[in-house]
C-alpha cells in the first residue's frame, strides 16, 4: 500500500474525557504513519479537549487539528472532507474508539475490491469499556460486493456513518456532504444519498468499531426550545431521506428499497415519541403535515422493529388529539 490510503475525520466538542482514548486507537491500526492521516476538527469547544490534541499531534504529525467556531457536527465533518487526501475516508466520533489492529484489513478489502462503501460491525460499549447488547440485531455475515441498492434490499439501512469506509473520489463525484442544518440524524440523511448511488457495496462481519453509549448526551437536555430543534431536525431528516427516495425513483423507475423507508419512518416515530414526553405534539404534527409525511406508515420489520408493540403505539401516534392528550397524562405522571 503507498500514498495517503486513509483519511480518519474525527470532529471534537467537549470530551475531554475520550478523545485520547479515540486517537491513540486510531494510531494502533498497523497502518504506515504515511498511509492515513487523521484529521480532526475542533468545532469550538470549551473545555480541555484541544489541548489534549495539540499535544497528541505534536508527536504523530499523521494527526492535523483545525479549529474553528461552534457550527456543530456536520460543518466540522464537511471542513475535513474538504481537506481530506485518503482513497478512502472513516468517520470516527471523539467519544468513541477502535479495536486494536482492526481497520487495515478492512482498507485492503475495500482498495482490493474496488468497492465504493464497505460497512462492518460494531460493539456498543459503556464508558469504561464493558459491552452493552446492542438493541438492534444489525451486525451481519461478510457479504460479495453488490450494487446499494441490492444491499439494502438485503439488510436494514444503517443510520450510523461511522459504520463505513467510504471511498472519497465516489462521494466527491456526487456531491454528497452532511446537511448543516441538522443538528441530529444528519448521518441517515446522508447515507441514503450514497448508499442508494453506490455500484459496489459490501458488507464485512470484523468488529472495528466501539460505539460508547454515554448518559451525558444533549438529548437529556430538558431546554424546550432546544428539545424542538432536535423533534424538527429529526423530521427534516426524514424529510430529506424522502427526497433521496423520490429522486431515484424518478431516475430508475423503481421505488427504493424498503430498508430506507424503515429509516425515515423510524426518524418519524421517535419524533412523536420525544413529541409527546415534552409537549410537542401540535408543533411535530404541523411540521410532518407541511412536508407531506403525516401520516406516515408503521415502522416495522424493515427497520428491525417487530412485533404488535410498534402497530399499537402506530396507531395512536396517528391520531395527533389523543397522542396529546397522552401527552399531557405523562408529563403529569412525571411532575
Amino acid at each position: 500500500m503507498n500514498g495517503v490510503l486513509l483519511s480518519y475525520i474525527i470532529p471534537l466538542y467537549n470530551t475531554e474525557h475520550y478523545i485520547l482514548r479515540c486517537l491513540q486507537s486510531v494510531v494502533n491500526q498497523g497502518l504506515n504513519p504515511d498511509e492515513y492521516e487523521v484529521i480532526v476538527v475542533d468545532d469550538g469547544s470549551t473545555d480541555g479537549g484541544l489541548a489534549l490534541v495539540q499535544s497528541f499531534a505534536a508527536v504523530h504529525p499523521q494527526v492535523r487539528l483545525v479549529c474553528q467556531r461552534n457550527a456543530g457536527v456536520s460543518a466540522a465533518r464537511n471542513a475535513a472532507l474538504d481537506m481530506a487526501q485518503g482513497r478512502y475516508v472513516q468517520f470516527v466520533d471523539s467519544d468513541d474508539y477502535l479495536a486494536e489492529n482492526t481497520v487495515q484489513p478492512l482498507l485492503k478489502r475495500a482498495i482490493d475490491e474496488s468497492l465504493d462503501v464497505l460497512e462492518f460491525n460494531y460493539d456498543c460499549v459503556d464508558t469504561a469499556g464493558n459491552a452493552i447488547p446492542h438493541v438492534r440485531d444489525d451486525n451481519y455475515p461478510s457479504t460479495v460486493a453488490m450494487t446499494g441498492v441490492k444491499y439494502l434490499s438485503d439488510h436494514s439501512m444503517t443510520p450510523y456513518v461511522w459504520r463505513f469506509l467510504v471511498r472519497r473520489e465516489f462521494l466527491i463525484q456526487g456531491g454528497w456532504r452532511f446537511n448543516t442544518s441538522l443538528v441530529v440524524c444528519e448521518d441517515g440523511a446522508l447515507i441514503a444519498d450514497f448508499m442508494l448511488n453506490a455500484s459496489r457495496v459490501a458488507h464485512d462481519s470484523a468488529i472495528p468499531y466501539c460505539y460508547v453509549n454515554r448518559g451525558d448526551s444533549a438529548m437529556h437536555n430538558p431546554d424546550r426550545d432546544h428539545l424542538q430543534r432536535r423533534i424538527f431536525s429529526q423530521i427534516d431528516a426524514a424529510v430529506s431521506i424522502d427526497r433521496s427516495m423520490s429522486a431515484y425513483q424518478a431516475a430508475s423507475g423503481t421505488q427504493a428499497p424498503s430498508s430506507v423507508a424503515g429509516v425515515r419512518n423510524v426518524y418519524l416515530y421517535f419524533s412523536m415519541t420525544k413529541a409527546l414526553t415534552c409537549g410537542l405534539v401540535d408543533e411535530a404534527v404541523d411540521r410532518m403535515r407541511q412536508a407531506g409525511l403525516f401520516p406516515f406508515p408503521c415502522v416495522g420489520p424493515e427497520a428491525n422493529y417487530h412485533g404488535a408493540k410498534w402497530k399499537v403505539i402506530h396507531r395512536l401516534m396517528m391520531h395527533p388529539r389523543l397522542w396529546a392528550f397522552l401527552s399531557k397524562i405523562y408529563r403529569l405522571i412525571k411532575k
